[in-house]
C-alpha cells in the first residue's frame, strides 16, 4: 500500500516537473523568438527620420518593416537586402526592380519613396529601399474567409487592367504577375509591385525575345557571382500556377499577352471569392494548380507525364481549357513543342459557365479570352478595358496615360561586373541624394555600360 502511494506520489511530482520544464520551455522560446524580433529591427540602419515599427515580411533576399516616415508624414515599406553581391543574377534582379520603379510613376504601381545611402560607398553589400504600402496582397485576400460582390472583382480586376495598360505601354513586360504581386488597398485600388523579371521591349534586340536570356536557375550551386552559369529562356518567369503556355513551352518572341494570361488566372480566383461559386473559403484554389512543369526538365518524352491524372502545369491547363487545336499548334515555331503537345490525350475541358454560374455570359466570356492557348488570339489589354462585362465601372478618362517607353541605363542583355552593378545601383541612389559623390574608382568605368538617356 505505502509502495503504491509512494509510487504514485513519484509520477505527480515527475509529471509536475514535465509541465513545469514545458512551461519554461515554451517561455524560454517565446522571449528567443521576442529578443530575435527586436534584434532584426535593431539592426535596421537607417536615416532617423525612419522610425521601424515592426517586422511585416521576410524571404531569401531578406526582410521588410514597416516604417514610418517623420519628414513625409506616412508610413512606408522598408525592404532591406543582404548579402546582394553573393550572387550576381540576383543582384541584377534587384538593380533591375529598381530602375524600372524609379522610372514608373503611376497610382497603378508601387511607389518608389527612397533609396538609403550606404555607410561605405566602396565595399556596400545590402541596400534598403523604401516603398509605398498598401494594406495587402491579392494572395492574402485569397487566404481569408471573407466573401467578395462581383462589383468587388470587376473593379479590382479593372485597377489591375489600368496598372497593366500603364506598365505595357512603358514597354515592359512584367513576367511576374501573381496574387502576391498584385496590392490591394480597401477602396480596391491596386498597384503592381516586384519588377524583378521584368523586360523592357523598346530596342530592335528587345523585339525579339528569343534573345531573353537569363542566367539558368536550375541545378546552380551558391557562391560568389555564380560565374558556370549556363543562358537559357527563363525559366522561372511566374509563379507556375499562373505561366503562359508559350513560357512552358519555351517559345521564342513571347509579348504581352503573357501578362494577359497571368490576369486571367487572377481574374478566376477573383471569381472564386464569390460566394455562391464557392461557398467554402478553405476550398479556394488557383485555376491551374499545377505541381510540376516537364516540358522543362529532361523527362519532356515520358508518358508519364502525358496521362490525365498527372499534375503537370501544362496537363492541368488542358484538363480545363481542352487541348489546342490544329490551328493554334500551328502558332507554334518548334516542330518538337507541336509534337509533344500531340502526345497528350485530346479533351475538351470543362465549362466555364458551370464553374462560375453566378456572373453573365460577358464575364465568362472575357475571362475565356484572357485564357486562349494561342497567345495571337487572346484578348489584349484594350479589349479587355473595353469588353461588356466592365461597362459599369468603366472609366475611359482613367484610360489616357501619358507615358514614355522606359529605358533602362543598362543593357538587359549584358553581364555586368560587381563593379559596375555598384555604380548603377549609386546611381539610382544619387536619384534620391543629388548631394551623394559617387567615388572616382566606379566612374572610370562609366562610359563602357551605362545610359545616362
Amino acid at each position: 500500500m505505502n509502495n503504491t502511494n509512494s509510487s504514485v506520489k513519484d509520477n505527480n511530482i515527475n509529471e509536475n516537473k514535465k509541465k513545469k520544464y514545458d512551461t519554461n520551455k515554451n517561455v524560454k522560446e517565446k522571449n528567443e523568438k521576442i529578443d530575435i524580433k527586436k534584434a532584426l529591427i535593431k539592426n535596421v540602419k537607417v536615416p532617423d527620420n525612419y522610425e521601424i515599427k515592426h517586422l511585416i515580411g521576410k524571404g531569401s533576399y531578406g526582410f521588410v518593416y514597416l516604417a514610418y516616415d517623420h519628414n513625409a508624414k506616412k508610413s512606408v515599406a522598408i525592404k532591406k537586402i543582404n548579402r546582394m553581391f553573393e550572387d550576381l543574377v540576383d543582384c541584377k534582379r534587384i538593380l533591375r526592380e529598381i530602375t524600372i520603379l524609379n522610372r514608373l510613376k503611376s497610382p497603378y504601381i508601387i511607389g518608389l519613396h527612397d533609396l538609403i545611402i550606404p555607410e561605405d560607398l566602396l565595399t556596400f553589400d545590402e541596400i534598403y529601399i523604401v516603398l509605398e504600402i498598401a494594406d495587402s496582397d491579392l494572395k492574402k485576400l485569397f487566404r481569408t474567409p471573407i466573401f467578395l460582390s462581383e462589383a468587388h472583382v470587376k473593379t479590382i480586376l479593372y485597377n489591375l487592367l489600368l496598372g497593366e495598360k500603364f506598365i505595357h505601354e512603358s514597354g515592359i513586360i512584367h513576367r511576374d504577375l501573381k496574387p502576391a504581386n498584385c496590392l490591394l488597398n480597401q477602396d480596391c485600388s491596386v498597384k503592381i509591385c516586384d519588377f524583378g523579371l521584368a523586360r523592357t521591349i523598346n530596342t530592335d534586340k528587345d523585339t525579339h525575345i528569343v534573345n531573353d536570356l537569363e542566367e539558368k536557375e536550375e541545378n546552380e550551386k551558391p557562391g560568389p557571382h555564380n560565374k558556370n552559369l549556363c543562358k537559357q529562356l527563363t525559366s522561372h518567369v511566374v509563379t507556375r500556377w499562373y505561366r503562359a503556355p508559350e513560357l512552358i513551352l519555351l517559345q521564342e518572341n513571347y509579348t504581352h499577352a503573357i501578362d494577359i494570361w497571368s490576369t486571367g488566372c487572377i481574374f478566376a480566383e477573383l471569381l472564386n471569392m464569390i460566394e455562391n461559386h464557392q461557398n467554402d473559403a478553405t476550398e479556394r484554389f488557383p485555376l491551374f494548380p499545377g505541381s510540376s512543369c516537364f516540358p522543362l526538365s529532361p523527362d519532356r518524352n515520358s508518358k508519364k507525364v502525358h496521362e490525365k491524372s498527372n499534375r503537370d502545369q501544362l496537363n492541368i491547363i488542358f484538363n480545363v481549357m481542352g487541348t489546342p487545336t490544329e490551328e493554334d499548334l500551328q502558332s507554334i515555331d518548334k516542330e518538337e513543342v507541336i509534337k509533344y503537345i500531340k502526345l497528350f490525350p485530346p479533351r475538351k475541358g470543362i465549362s466555364l459557365k458551370d464553374k462560375y454560374h453566378c456572373i453573365s455570359d460577358d464575364g465568362i466570356d472575357l475571362l475565356e479570352s484572357m485564357l486562349k492557348f494561342n497567345a495571337k488570339k487572346r484578348i489584349t489589354i484594350d479589349e479587355a478595358l473595353e469588353h461588356k462585362y466592365l461597362y459599369d465601372i468603366r472609366k475611359k478618362d482613367l484610360e489616357n496615360f501619358d507615358t514614355k517607353k522606359i529605358i533602362l541605363p543598362f543593357d538587359d542583355w549584358m553581364t555586368l561586373t560587381e563593379t559596375q552593378l555598384r555604380y548603377i545601383f549609386l546611381k539610382e541612389i544619387q536619384s534620391f541624394h543629388s548631394d551623394l559623390i559617387i567615388p572616382s574608382e566606379f566612374l572610370i568605368h562609366e562610359n563602357n555600360f551605362y545610359n545616362n538617356s
